[in-house]
């Protein structure tokens, strides 16, 4: 072409988008990925005095997006103004009401001595937030997040006025933490109105909230919340250096920024605490405990994390204590079980069966007499089908699901005897290791032990009791090598706290809960005097 004819001639060749050069090659033409946002942590574009260099920035980075608006409008003495916007973040007819009609009122004074213009618009936009931002790339995210970001011509500096009005779920009762006694209120999506309820629940003036942004593309809005003089420095430093590290597009939820700030990201447990109560975490929060909040996520993250801790509920603390003194107790045996019981079963009737007494031995060769599999293969079975009743009713509707679960725990197992596919003792052994994982009060432990499970299940399968023994072991070793933020996950059973692991199985009366957890490293170690 005549074009490229030109460019040739004088040393220079005419760029080629990212289409045009697929073409040339002879492969299908391609979108050019060409990004008009840097989303590097350290570009910044600052706000210039020249109102079209801004007004021409924002327009480009606007683009085709119909949601995203830019009002133009003139202040009293002249000046260029715009506001930037997104509609369905922020209410149009609000900002027009509150925002432009005041500010075309505005008379901006260049003398030295004036006054600010900050302090100006404050004056006239009341009931709001208002801040200076000299950068038009965070002012412009800022409009992004829900915000307005107002530029005026001659000033080198925006302003971000807070005028959110996301429409987001009520609170109400939590699904997945119910309690009997004690607050039933959950956690929403909604960031503010998370720390909203645990603000009205530490009314500390040392009780902190700092707001973090994760996500170089979503900008997620993370609180991080600690009492200063209660909860150790040290944890909080390395917990707010945890989220600013992580360098990722987009933050859903709060699972997925668990996983990014564990320090043992290979490892099968968690090492990161949740609650979906607001009463929960504020408790924690005064035991020194950090907290971690993402928008969009009704899951509060708590650190440092331990095995005793996911084991407790916040209902503990409202019970007489003996009754929940046995609840505690009655949890830690649910977890022994859930994790050996189908394991157990087949270490004994595979392999050593002679561990059994004599009329407990009959009864299951008898129950066994007619049943076409080993121990193994039964077991295997029954676990794969629990597995697939477990998923099932997830993921149907409510109604569908609790249909689901007594058609397949009743009539599908009393099939699978009839049959004589399966041994009576089994289904019992099955459905008390089910039960007993439902007890765990952590989901994401409940979850991690199911999978060791089938790892000592394994080991029982080949080796028998030695198999099960030595997979307790390397478990426990698992257990007592994990750490989380500085915390060992087995405290305080080991390393030894003496009224911390009594207050792990069993549950003191109140007038004796007047120290806060020694393994948590307070600064405040007294909470009661």
């Amino acid at each position: 072409m005549p074009g490229n004819l030109i460019f040739d001639l004088i040393g220079f060749r005419q760029p080629k988008t990212g289409a045009q050069e697929a073409h040339d090659d002879g492969q299908p033409p391609t979108a050019p990925t060409t990004s008009l946002f840097d989303i590097s942590p350290a570009y910044d574009m600052p706000v210039s005095p020249d109102y079209q260099s801004n007004l021409d920035y924002c327009v480009q980075l606007k683009g085709k997006n119909a949601d995203l608006l830019i009002r133009e409008f003139t202040l009293a003495d002249g000046r260029r103004s715009f506001l930037l916007l997104v509609d369905g973040m922020c209410s149009k007819q609000s900002a027009e009401q509150n925002l432009i009609l005041p500010a075309m009122q505005l008379k901006l004074n260049a003398s030295p001595d004036s006054i600010p213009p900050l302090k100006q618009l404050s004056s006239l936009i009341l009931n709001t937030e208002l801040s200076e931002q000299p950068s038009l790339s965070k002012g412009f995210i800022a409009a992004l997040t829900g915000d307005l970001f107002l530029c005026i011509e001659g000033l080198n500096v925006g302003f971000v006025i807070g005028a959110r009005s996301i429409q987001s779920r009520s609170v109400s009762p939590s699904e997945t933490a119910g309690s009997v006694v004690g607050p039933h209120e959950g956690f929403t999506e909604n960031l503010r109105t998370n720390t909203a309820l645990i603000r009205r629940r530490i009314s500390d003036p040392n009780f902190t909230i700092e707001t973090l942004q994760v996500g170089l593309r979503s900008h997620t809005a993370v609180a991080l919340c600690y009492i200063n003089g209660v909860t150790n420095p040290s944890l909080v430093n390395t917990l707010r250096d945890s989220i600013q590290s992580v360098t990722v597009d987009l933050i859903n939820d709060a699972g997925e920024l668990a996983q990014m700030i564990e320090q043992y990201p290979l490892s099968p447990l968690p090492q990161i605490d949740g609650t979906e109560k607001p009463d929960a975490a504020a408790a924690e929060i005064c035991q020194g405990r950090a907290a971690v909040i993402v928008n969009g996520s009704p899951y509060v993250l708590l650190t440092p994390a331990t095995m005793s801790s996911m084991m407790q509920v916040t209902e503990d603390r409202y019970q007489r204590w003996t009754y929940s003194s046995f609840l505690k107790i009655l949890r830690w045996i649910a977890f022994l079980i859930s994790i050996t019981a189908p394991s157990l079963y087949v270490a004994i009737v595979a392999y050593n069966p002679g561990l059994l007494p004599v009329d407990l031995l009959l009864l299951t060769a008898a129950n066994r007499i007619n049943v076409p599999f080993s121990a193994v293969t039964e077991v295997v079975i029954m676990e794969f089908f629990i597995e697939l009743l477990r998923e099932a009713s997830i993921r149907l509707p409510g109604r569908i699901s609790s249909a689901m679960s007594i058609v397949g725990g009743l009539i599908v197992g009393d099939a699978a005897i009839r049959a004589g596919l399966v041994s009576p003792l089994l289904i019992i052994i099955i459905g008390l290791t089910s039960l007993t994982s439902f007890v765990i009060p952590s989901y994401e432990l409940a979850s991690s032990l199911r999978l060791v499970k089938y790892f000592l299940l394994a080991l029982s399968a080949v080796f028998g009791i030695f198999g099960l023994t030595v997979g307790l072991v390397l478990f426990v070793s698992q257990l007592c090598a994990l750490y989380s933020y500085g915390t060992e996950f087995t405290a305080p059973f080991s390393p030894a706290y003496r009224k911390g692991w009594i207050e792990s199985l069993i549950e003191l009366p109140v007038f004796r809960r007047d120290t806060r957890p020694a393994y948590y490293e307070p600064i405040d170690l007294i909470r009661m005097k």
